[in-house]
């Protein structure tokens, strides 16, 4: 009784350092700011510590944990971890499906991003599961790999004779890693504190804000799980109660999260199971010895918190103002199953790919992982501890199954999810709704700069001031105050018109900024039609702009000007589609036995005739000319993007643009998706264009290299290609500047 009252209180120690830990890193963070940051390096050589022993360490338990078994053992051991798995999956996957329902519906848009929807990376399954190269598989943290070599040669030490001696020293090593692990959690508070300082002190809330109804629906699931929904169902199976299960879990679970790794507290887990195990006079050895090769067992399989991700495709689906069709759910959920057997980051592209869901949010599930990935590495904590206990109990004999009680417990749980999900859809309905209806879409975007004064005018005409005998642009400009720049409505993200009908883009913002820079200076923006060399040479305006792309009819046409931004291009096609568009050989299979492919292309403006398929879509189409494919190919031309999702799909089937506008105009239409098929690698700059070379076609130059080179472009580049609002990346907010004052 004293030994446990001694460890009972170790453990609480252990706790409140934790906390404090944690709590004078948030603070330190909330008063330093980015000052602080430097405390960062702590938590990364705590967190490269505790890496040090663990994998060894699972590779040693495993050989020395199965070699000592026997054949009959071992095949009892797999029938009971098979089953406890098959338990915690069905656990999960019943609350996923309730936790699914939290999103009320509504209509809403996509989010403006211009990242392309990638390929989803192919997992190498050979070099994640066999071990070709132990040591290979050890240094680059293959743990299936390691786990596969381990039980294998554990399995091999069974059929040797007098494998006994290796064992033991096995055990030896087995110890001093354990110890040399329990002297680095010692450092635990200390390393807590330097990762959640940096942490405080950096991270940015927008993307949180964004994706709020995920990170809220995610974490109070893994909450319940951990905290009632698992620790239930193991006091109805197992001899111990609720309490002693979280009495055991709390330190695992708070370093878990904080550090965002589970496989660096294994040892932890072990401990804890072990430390449970010992409370109870009815261990056997084999209840002793489980621990320490079940957790390691059970690491390379799909856990709760693997397959509680999978609740962010119904979130994308609702996001986008949609729902998933309940017939695909059985399809999402086999794929997501397999899928979590490797990471996140390759089963989500996919699902959101089976489930027609617009891709382009996989971005923000990457934007807020570092918040969300730690409320899974709490699940599989969990869960680890879960099958180890629940597999010691079985194994040993001491699994009591009180059916009455797991009823009671099973339906405490679904009442509780489901009290959760009507709390849920009635806090997003009321206040995430609105707040992202008012925020992100680009429709609502104002001007970053400040505008000067300015007027449209919708219908081109000469300049009603002409240029003098030998008098230049600039002279005229100055004199009279004004710069009219030709412009096109409708070509988003440079130049458009907003839901206030106020005249908004990249490229207006970039006229204003050179008209301020001009001095007293107004604008005429002037609605171009037509060619629009003839109308510059006409003299409509000095300047155009809108997003255009050079061309060799340009170059020769017109004078030489200085790029200021480069774009990708790329297709614009319906969401469901994307698959086709991966490589140019996967649309050339998907085209051989359908109606050519009809691709809208925004011709120049009055240019006569269509332009071929490499000068329209890139040089990479050149690369299959010899295969066919421009023979599947039909051009249609449009005078803008607007047209073809207009008129969609009686116009063309997918759009030939840039990245950069095409993801633009998906907010509008979130149903399409902006795909850059590999083997399609062109990047094509942006010009201004003007009639002829002179001092003011000089100053645009000079001017463009000045406003790259102060971080204007890029300043703009972040606002309206990429998104980001200013505050975004502003400096955070912190008391030493903010209330102190003591810096700038």
């Amino acid at each position: 009784m004293g030994d446990s009252n001694r460890k009972s209180t170790r453990q609480r120690s252990s706790t409140t350092w934790i906390l404090a830990g944690l709590v004078l890193g948030v603070v330190w963070g909330l008063f330093w700011g980015e000052y602080g940051s430097w405390v960062g390096w702590i938590g990364d050589a705590f967190v490269g510590l505790m890496q040090t022993t663990v994998l060894p360490y699972v590779a040693i338990s495993l050989v020395c944990s199965v070699g000592r078994l026997s054949a009959v053992q071992g095949r009892r051991l797999a029938r009971i971890a098979f089953g406890v798995l098959l338990l915690l999956w069905g656990i999960g996957l019943l609350t996923l499906m309730v936790m699914s329902l939290s999103f009320p519906p509504w209509k809403g848009g996509s989010f403006f991003s211009t990242s392309l929807v990638q390929e989803p990376v192919t997992p190498d399954w050979l070099e994640l599961f066999i071990p070709s190269n132990p040591f290979f598989s050890l240094a680059n943290n293959l743990v299936p790999a390691v786990v596969l070599f381990s039980i294998g040669l554990g399995v091999a030490l069974m059929r040797v004779p007098n494998a006994e001696p290796l064992l033991e020293k096995l055990d030896i090593l087995l110890r001093g890693l354990g110890e040399l692990n329990r002297l680095v959690v010692r450092l635990a508070p200390l390393g807590i504190f330097g990762i959640v300082g940096h942490t405080a002190g950096t991270l940015s809330f927008e993307e949180f804000e964004l994706l709020q109804g995920y990170l809220i629906v995610y974490g109070l699931a893994a909450v319940v799980l951990c905290v009632w929904v698992l620790p239930a169902t193991l006091a109805c199976c197992t001899p111990f109660t609720e309490r002693e299960i979280l009495a055991s879990v709390r330190d695992m679970l708070i370093t878990s999260f904080i550090i965002g790794n589970t496989f660096v507290v294994l040892p932890l887990i072990v401990d804890a199971v072990k430390g449970l195990l010992a409370r109870h006079a009815s261990e056997s050895a084999d209840e002793q010895n489980t621990p320490e090769y079940a957790v390691q067992l059970a690491y390379p399989f799909p856990d709760v918190g693997r397959i509680m991700v999978m609740v962010f495709i119904p979130f994308a689906a609702w996001f986008y103002g949609g729902e998933i069709d309940s017939a695909d759910y059985p399809q999402l959920v086999g794929v997501g199953f397999i899928g979590a057997f490797a990471k996140p980051v390759v089963t989500v592209p996919l699902l959101l790919e089976l489930a027609e869901v617009p891709g382009d949010i996989f971005n923000l599930f990457l934007a807020v992982g570092v918040i969300a990935s730690r409320f899974g590495d709490s699940m599989k904590c969990m869960h680890l501890f879960a099958f180890s206990i629940l597999t010691a109990s079985i194994v040993s004999g001491a699994a009591r199954f009180n059916l009455r009680r797991l009823a009671s417990r099973g339906l405490i749980s679904l009442l509780l999810l489901t009290a959760l999900v009507v709390a849920i859809r009635a806090g997003l309905k009321h206040s995430f709704t609105p707040a992202y209806e008012r925020g992100r879409l680009i429709s609502a975007r104002q001007l970053l700069g400040v505008p000067v004064r300015s007027e449209i005018i919708r219908q081109a005409a000469p300049h009603p001031a002409p240029l003098a005998a030998e008098e230049d642009r600039m002279d005229r400009i100055l004199r009279d105050g004004v710069l009219r720049i030709g412009i096109h409505p409708a070509k988003l993200p440079f130049t458009y018109y907003n839901s206030d009908g106020n005249l908004v883009g990249l490229d207006i913002d970039m006229a204003h900024q050179m008209a301020r820079d001009l001095g007293d200076v107004r604008i005429q923006f002037v609605h171009y039609s037509g060619n629009i060399t003839d109308a510059l040479r006409a003299d409509h305006f000095d300047l155009a702009m809108s997003g255009l792309e050079g061309t060799i009819q340009r170059a020769i046409d017109l004078p030489e000007m200085e790029p200021y931004l480069e774009v990708t291009r790329a297709l614009v096609v319906p969401d469901h589609r994307r698959r086709e568009f991966r490589s140019l050989s996967h649309l050339k299979n998907a085209l051989e036995d359908q109606e050519p492919l009809r691709v809208a292309v925004i011709t120049d403006l009055g240019a006569a005739g269509l332009p071929s398929a490499e000068t329209a879509l890139g040089t990479g189409w050149g690369a299959v000319t010899s295969s066919g494919l421009d023979q599947r190919l039909e051009l249609v031309g449009v005078e803008d993007a607007s047209r073809f999702f207009a008129e969609y799909p009686r116009v063309a089937d997918v759009l030939a643009t840039s990245a950069e506008a095409g993801s633009a105009w998906t907010l509008r239409y979130p149903e399409f998706a902006v795909v850059k098929p590999s083997g399609l690698d062109v990047r094509s700059p942006l010009y201004f264009l003007a009639a002829e070379p002179s001092r003011f076609v000089d100053f645009v130059n000079s001017w463009l290299k000045l406003k790259r080179r102060d971080g204007t472009i890029d300043q703009l580049y972040q606002y309206w290609i990429l998104g980001k609002s200013p505050a975004a990346t502003g400096r955070r907010w912190c008391v030493i500047r903010n209330v102190l004052q003591w810096v700038e």
